[in-house]
């Protein structure tokens, strides 16, 4: 026991020690009042006789859920103090069954040594590579920002200010809780999230070893979030001295038309803050209990579980609601009348009602539902992304003899078969969601190996594949895009060498309290000169990366209307008719910046200087100016 609290107190330093070689005092503070605060939900959920893995999983997302579909329809002021009413309510369940966690202190204690040992680890590998940059981050980072401030519902996509968000919202609405609670900065935020996902995904999976009575079943979930694929044979045949990135990037990069998916440790090194991601720990926790249900009769908390989870899925990421919801019927029928409850049956309406509702609303005319055939993605990614898995899973399933196991193992062996032709919405999103889930969820089995086969070679053989997978570290971290200090916490320093006239105003408004909407230039997706504003502050703004406003639910007649009253606004030399237009519009502030000198006549910018009676200068940093709009 006493080593398990030193253990514990070493991985709580980590994040300290980091924060105070950033000099970042306030920061390394506001690290335990945020961890203290994500335990609250858990502790209310352990209350009704679930485990503390369990609730620490489902907590955040399952208390966040309600004041979500809140804010999504309802015009509501946001309660600032929302998030410390479920912390208060934490303290007096923790005093009211201080006996029963006196009692479960020494398992809790592990599961939080796990979490704390899984999180410290991947905030030490990310520290190494701090640049909030590349990727799809600016849009992660976005809307991150965007619940961090957020003040009045209904709530709005930032990138399409004045439109309701039809996207997977849910993981960044439930993780800015804590964060805002904390009164965290949007770079802290952002990294703690990162690091949180694998820690949960570990605590997820524990109920997944458990099963095959694995005695060092916290020592295999800690290596969960490390799991890869064969994919990085792609990356050593891609990667060169000069260009280590590349050899990263090719990891995934398997499929035949450069299609790809992801694996748990890409995902988590790369850091991009998606929907899928923030899914990883639901649809581990959904399998684990899923597979528990194939070796016995599934008990009322594990029912309620798995439907929590269903019930999560549509509005964190509904791909991997269409994955695994047969499959849990599947091993519900199974059962037989045995688990056919009215309890069960009434959660099984509940979930397709609540999945229906999801989908009607995050459905667009934007978005053209096509279902066709396509051909396949190339044996030789197959075998890649799915071929050490498959096998590992077979070999388990075989070897324990249960006949239960075995519709799992022919439901993906199928799945994989048929997504691998079929096309849902578009091929891209087809491969990458089915082929991600699934390569993740099958990867489990191989841990369950060397459970099974407990010899010397077996371990040597997964310690040669993780370490083989381990490799896309260094191939992450030796490039140097800014000459940026390492280790570090600092995500968004970056901006100073890659926005460095902008990065002035950005810290400006960063400052700036609630959802004052801006005007900038909104640019394509994937340029990084665009949008960055709001990229990097979580201020709203009329249009972000355009294709990426499509596929939430935008069409490209509202997009290409967006963007020309932009360009009128910029490049007109009415200063009376703009200052109107932007008023009526809720303007709050100009951004006039390299980017906006580029796209836009200096005629029409002048009017800005030269009105100060409509426009007023709030901030210069170099060649970038900040204006207000006089209401």
């Amino acid at each position: 026991m006493a080593h398990v609290k030193y253990l514990a107190f070493f991985f709580f330093a980590i994040p300290i020690i980091l924060h105070a070689l950033d000099g970042e005092l306030e920061r390394a503070l506001s690290f335990p009042v945020w961890f203290l605060l994500t335990l609250s939900p858990a502790i209310i959920l352990s209350r009704f006789k679930l485990s503390w893995s369990v609730s620490r999983v489902i907590g955040l997302y399952l208390f966040g859920f309600p004041f979500f579909l809140l804010y999504t329809f309802i015009e509501l002021q946001f309660v600032g103090g929302l998030y410390w009413l479920i912390a208060t309510i934490a303290i007096v369940v923790l005093y009211r069954d201080r006996k029963r966690f006196k009692q479960e202190c020494s398992s809790i204690l592990k599961t939080e040594l796990l979490f704390l040992c899984v999180f410290s680890s991947f905030l030490l590998i990310n520290s190494f590579h701090p640049a909030l940059y590349w990727g799809e981050k600016p849009m992660d980072l976005s809307l991150l920002g965007y619940f961090l401030r957020f003040d009045y519902g209904p709530i709005q996509d930032p990138w399409a200010f004045g439109t309701s968000l039809q996207y997977y919202a849910l993981g960044y609405f439930s993780w800015a809780l804590p964060a805002r609670a904390s009164l965290m900065p949007l770079e802290q935020a952002y990294v703690y999230t990162m690091a949180a996902l694998p820690a949960l995904m570990a605590l997820a999976s524990l109920d997944f070893f458990n099963v095959f009575k694995a005695k060092h079943r916290y020592t295999l979930s800690a290596l969960v979030p490390f799991l890869g694929s064969l994919g990085v044979i792609n990356s050593f045949a891609s990667a060169t001295f000069s260009e280590p990135m590349k050899g990263f990037w090719s990891a995934t990069r398997l499929f035949t038309h450069n299609h790809f998916a992801e694996f748990p440790l890409w995902s988590f090194l790369f850091s991009d803050l998606h929907p899928h991601v923030m899914a990883y720990p639901i649809i581990t926790l959904a399998f684990s209990l899923i597979i528990v249900a194939s070796f016995r009769p599934p008990g009322v908390k594990l029912v309620w579980s798995v439907a929590a989870c269903l019930c999560l899925l549509p509005w964190l990421n509904a791909w991997d609601f269409l994955l695994l919801a047969p499959l849990a019927f599947i091993t519900l029928v199974f059962h037989g009348k045995a688990v056919m409850t009215k309890t069960t049956l009434s959660l099984s309406l509940f979930i397709g009602l609540n999945a229906f509702c999801a989908f009607t609303f995050l459905s667009s005319t934007s978005r053209n539902s096509i279902f066709e055939w396509s051909d396949s993605s190339g044996l030789y990614g197959l075998l890649l992304h799915f071929g050490v898995s498959l096998l590992a899973s077979f070999i388990v399933i075989f070897k324990t003899k249960n006949k239960r196991l075995w519709p799992v193992f022919f439901y993906f062996f199928t799945a994989i078969v048929f997504f691998d032709h079929f096309v849902f919405m578009d091929r891209v999103n087809t491969v990458f969601k089915f082929f991600t889930s699934i390569g993740l969820l099958l990867s489990l089995f191989v841990l369950v190996l060397p459970v099974i086969f407990p010899t010397r070679w077996v371990k040597s053989l997964i310690a040669i594949y993780f370490v083989f997978n381990l490799s896309l570290i260094p191939m992450l971290i030796a490039p140097e895009h800014f000459p940026l200090k390492r280790p570090s916490l600092k995500g968004l320093n970056f901006l100073k060498y890659s926005l460095p006239s902008d990065a002035g105003i950005i810290e400006f408004l960063a400052d700036i309290p609630g959802t004052p909407l801006v005007l900038e230039y909104p640019g394509s997706s994937f340029d990084y000169q665009a949008s960055r504003i709001s990229s990097y502050t979580g201020l709203p703004i009329l249009l972000g990366w355009d294709n990426h406003v499509v596929l939430r639910g935008k069409t490209w007649k509202e997009i290409m209307a967006r963007k020309q009253w932009i360009q009128a606004m910029y490049e007109s030399t009415d200063a009376l008719n703009i200052h109107t237009q932007l008023r009526d519009k809720g303007i709050d502030y100009i951004v006039v910046g390299p980017t906006e000198k580029i796209h836009y006549h200096e005629a029409g910018l002048s009017k800005f200087d030269h009105y100060s009676g409509f426009f007023k200068l709030e901030k210069t940093s170099f060649q970038s100016k900040l204006y207000q709009v006089i209401k």
